[in-house]
């Protein structure tokens, strides 16, 4: 354990004695994440439709953790004050992994984990070497059956706490469309085959991270959009468009196509039903040093592990539409628009036990 964790979990102690008198209250629902400073995704249409319910009192601790000096501080005094919500609340909702409930989470607070992602094709969480255990969890949200043996293992806890609701978010998927407002905005753009660019990250917080990319100017048929994942920053690119600010769900409405590897957006673009490719060219590696939850022979589209297989993919002769189906009822059971009232319908649950 390093210094500053030594430091922290000292912190941690003195907070918890200092505030012995404080207790869950009731009706009470707090909001947790350190991978955004303002509600948006599950946790912004949970938090409107539990408003518009008007039956608790919701808090909020959100803070996007950057990796500097700084940031670490604004963590440091981030986890004291989680630490004091996290003891007034009946509920506590994350959408990332926490320490401070994985340490010491206090007696008599449920814990709801709506991960940030429709499924993992990596491992992560306790499936990998982490710097501390996931623990203490109570229930974790997720999209199909597959996925209780995946998260069990990954959030130290047994099968039957992995509940099979679907993700708010999809609901705004398949409900939404903002393609007229997109090419308002990139009149470039309209009339283009469009191929959207969305891998995952390679590394870690406390290691950096990495960028797996390929030559953009080597597709010819097609505009590549590219969106990197937020912990990457704006990455700059030759040869396509800079997306890294847009929404994700808009770019995967306005594409015709998608280039991803171990990233989970192959699940929410599958619903879509337009052609995916994969673009893995370090998978032996990766399978050695990280592994995977899913088996890629279950991938509805090309495989491609160097740059000319990824250009020659790109024509999606044959495309298997019936192997697209498959994956989509493996890996995605709900796509009835209801995700977001099964996920309230839970909490209501749990607030009625807790």
């Amino acid at each position: 354990m390093g210094l500053s964790k030594i430091i922290l979990n000292v912190a941690l102690w003195v907070v918890d004695v200092l505030t012995f008198y404080v207790h869950p209250k009731k009706n009470r629902i707090t909001f947790v994440s350190l991978t955004q400073s303002e509600l948006s995704g599950d946790f912004k249409l949970i938090d409107k439709q539990l408003r518009h319910e008007n039956k608790y009192d919701i808090h909020y601790i959100l803070l996007k953790f950057e990796k500097n000096l700084w940031g670490d501080f604004k963590y440091f005094l981030n986890c004291l004050k989680q630490l004091v919500e996290i003891k007034k609340s009946s509920l506590v909702i994350l959408n990332d992994n926490n320490y401070v409930i994985s340490h010491m989470k206090p007696t008599n607070v449920k814990v709801l984990q709506v991960w940030h992602a429709c499924g993992a094709v990596k491992k992560f969480g306790n499936q990998i070497k982490r710097q501390y255990p996931v623990r203490n969890y109570d229930y974790v949200l997720c999209n199909a059956e597959y996925w209780k043996e995946p998260y069990s293992q990954a959030f130290g806890v047994n099968t039957n706490q992995v509940l099979v609701t679907g993700m708010p978010r999809i609901d705004t998927l398949l409900n939404r469309n903002e393609r007229d407002e997109f090419f308002l905005k990139y009149p470039e753009l309209k009339d283009k085959k469009l191929c959207l660019y969305a891998p995952t990250f390679r590394g870690n917080i406390i290691d950096g991270f990495k960028i797996q990319s390929f030559d953009f100017t080597k597709v010819k048929d097609y505009v590549v959009l590219y969106k990197f994942h937020p912990l990457l920053g704006d990455i700059q690119c030759n040869g396509g468009v800079n997306m890294n600010k847009e929404d994700l769900y808009t770019l995967m409405q306005v594409s015709d196509c998608l280039i991803s590897d171990y990233s989970s957006v192959i699940f929410d673009y599958s619903l879509l039903n337009k052609p995916m490719i994969c673009y893995i060219p370090d998978v032996k590696e990766y399978k050695h040093n990280i592994g995977l939850n899913i088996d890629f022979d279950d991938f509805p589209g090309p495989v491609c592990t160097d740059e000319d297989q990824l250009v020659k993919a790109l024509e999606f002769k044959d495309y298997d539409y019936d192997k697209l189906s498959y994956f989509q009822i493996k890996y995605m059971v709900y796509t009835d628009g209801k995700n977001t009232s099964r996920v309230i319908d839970t909490i209501n649950q749990i607030m009625e036990e807790a």
